[in-house]
């Protein structure tokens, strides 16, 4: 399997990344002037040195880290905004949490998180057609379908986690056994969420599953070159990336189109025919085919179209999960001993599904707030993303912020510092400690009494609850719709994990690596397992 972080240090990923960044430095010097606001201040520009411009860009692919935290401390503190020069694309506005309200609220047509989703992820060449994300129906599947039927989801993912634990981690329970951790995790979380999307048995097929990791580690190296290439150049560089995803897709889709056009010929026989003995699943595929009848739409009842929405359904759920519960089981098996978090987070589980007789419901996996809590203060204090919440100006004439009276150009990039609030000791203290019940310890407290108090609470420390202190889903109408999926798949993964398996604590916490502004887990790491007695 290509791994994600092994493709980005492979010799042949690694010299067209670093060719790709020659032309960008080079269009940068000769060619490209920046339109930003002159009124804002850079991070890590000095302007008594030619290129400042170009040297603080290269500064922030090794400094990323130092540079946030000075433009934090220096501007974003103080309410201010001001330049990040990314190292791969254009260099950003990042605004204060005191403007983060205004940049949400901007119309789609003012300030656009899907026109910035599309361009940093080459969206008119990674994603088949750009159609896809143009008019992104999969998005609305999601938001209409998937929330109101996780009860029916649940069994499904967490069956598929048993088998995919068995066949991945095995059932020895006499030998310790080393496990590549991420690529584990990235199979456990292919799987589980491909038996969501496209049911059993194809999330159990090899080559299918191969070759949408093979697509998704696609996607991640071809916007990596693309966002630093001149844009004249991505018609000819793009269309050409993109034949290896061409070439993946067709891998899946000779599983997926088979039984997207059997669905559609059991679901048409059943409105004829109510009588017809047939239960329909409760998976995307079926959501989408609803969802395109109900509303007259006869492009998305098309196969190839269909499974053509599975590849960025895919990409995201594979990729930004695979990264978020590696560092969680990281965190949480470099824990001291001392602090008891494996004790009591299996203490938790093992009562909850002796609870609930072994059988999870949305009810059963929400009184799960220690698990809830060590994921998400992973997801706070090591997390791959370090600014968030981005968009891009639309209107020609810019857009003006109302505090500051800057003025943004056309195409510029508008964000948050996620990664600086996240480590603010005004808002967590020891915010650079991982302290897995961070979140949960006030929840257990108020569970003691009742009414508003216990209510409120749950609702503002839970993992999928988003705010301006906590961003690892975005915030506000963008915020990740498959958020709370994504919650109950990874509290099942680690419940099955603990219920079933010894796993050897780790001595200390391997360091993750910034690459530009991006932070990735050790992806060589293995970790010792064997099944339970």
């Amino acid at each position: 399997m290509e791994a994600i972080l092994d493709a980005l240090s492979n010799s042949q990923v690694a010299k067209p990344l670093i060719l790709t960044l020659t032309v960008y430095v080079l269009w940068i010097v000769l060619f490209a002037s920046s339109s930003l606001p002159n009124d804002l201040p850079w991070i890590g520009r000095d302007n008594s040195k030619a290129f400042s411009s170009l040297r603080a860009t290269i500064k922030s692919i090794s400094r990323s880290r130092e540079l946030l935290a000075e433009g934090y401390q220096k501007y974003s503190s103080k309410g201010k905004s001001y330049i990040f020069p990314a190292c791969d694309g254009p260099s950003e506005i990042l605004v204060p949490k005191s403007s983060l309200r205004w940049l949400l609220e901007q119309p789609d047509n003012v300030l656009s998180a899907a026109e910035y989703h599309s361009e940093s992820l080459g969206g008119d060449y990674n994603f088949l057609d750009k159609y896809i994300l143009e008019d992104p129906f999969q998005d609305h599947v999601i938001y209409r379908s998937l929330t109101r039927n996780l009860q029916s989801v649940i069994p499904e993912v967490w069956d598929e986690l048993a088998s995919t634990f068995e066949d991945t981690w095995g059932t020895d329970r006499k030998a310790w056994k080393a496990i590549p951790l991420m690529d584990s995790m990235m199979t456990f979380v292919g799987r589980a969420s491909n038996r969501m999307l496209v049911g059993a048995p194809v999330c159990q097929n090899k080559e299918y599953l191969a070759n949408m990791m093979k697509y998704t580690t696609d996607v991640v190296v071809n916007g990596a070159i693309l966002r630093v290439l001149p844009k004249f150049l991505h018609p000819v560089i793009g269309r050409l990336l993109s034949l290896r995803n061409q070439w993946h897709y067709s891998r899946t889709a000779k599983y997926t189109i088979p039984i997207i056009e059997e669905r559609l010929r059991h679901m048409e026989r059943k409105r004829n025919d109510p009588t017809y003995d047939w239960e329909q699943p409760s998976d995307y595929i079926t959501w989408h085919i609803n969802l395109a009848i109900a509303e007259n739409n006869s492009i998305e009842m098309d196969p190839i179209m269909i499974s053509r929405r599975l590849m960025p359904i895919n990409f995201a759920a594979i990729h930004t999960t695979t990264i978020t519960i590696t560092n969680a089981v990281i965190d949480i098996l470099s824990t001291s001993a001392s602090k008891g978090v494996l004790e009591g987070l299996q203490e938790e589980i093992e009562h909850a599904y002796a609870a609930c007789n072994g059988v999870w419901t949305k009810a059963s996996l929400a009184t799960l707030v220690r698990t809830d809590s060590a994921i998400r203060e992973s997801m706070r204090v090591s997390n791959f993303m370090t600014r968030n919440a981005m968009r891009k100006v639309m209107p020609a004439g810019g857009v003006t912020n109302p505090t500051e009276k800057w003025t943004a150009p056309q195409g510029a990039y508008i964000g948050i510092d996620m990664h600086s609030i996240h480590h603010d000791p005004e808002i967590y203290p020891s915010p650079n400690e991982y302290d897995a019940f961070r979140f949960s310890r006030a929840r257990e407290e108020a569970s003691a009494s009742s009414g508003d108090a216990l209510d409120k609470m749950k609702k503002t420390e839970s993992m999928s609850t988003t705010s301006g202190d906590f961003l690892s889903f975005s915030h506000g109408r963008h915020a990740c719709p498959g958020r709370f999926f994504v919650v109950y798949e990874l509290k099942m993964l680690l419940a099955f994990m603990l219920l079933n398996y010894e796993v050897e604590p780790l001595s200390q916490r391997p360091q993750n690596k910034w690459i530009g502004g991006n932070v990735v887990p050790p992806s060589e790491l293995s970790i010792r397992v064997k099944r339970k007695a």
